[in-house]
């Protein structure tokens, strides 16, 4: 992975879908959370309700990051 390629996107809200061989039966697919830190093995995300989670590269399968809101929405409001 590049040094920084994540940097711009700290304090964004990105889904982090896991590798399929990470998921089990009745966990969730994704983890989602707002993008707090990362390294060169993993991330590091904060879930809604103010906790950590780490999710190391190997069992990351997609990094999905929500774009900015455009005008629009930041005129309305809307999402």
């Amino acid at each position: 992975m590049d040094d920084g390629i994540l940097e711009e996107y700290l304090d964004r809200y990105v889904r982090i879908h896991f590798a399929p061989d990470m998921i089990g039966q009745g966990l969730s697919a994704y983890a989602e959370g707002k993008l707090y830190d990362y390294s060169p093995n993993g991330i590091l995300i904060e879930e809604r309700d103010g906790s950590l989670d780490y999710i190391p590269f190997s069992a990351v399968r997609l990094v999905q990051i929500k774009p900015k809101p455009g005008l629009w929405e930041r005129l309305t409001g809307s999402s």
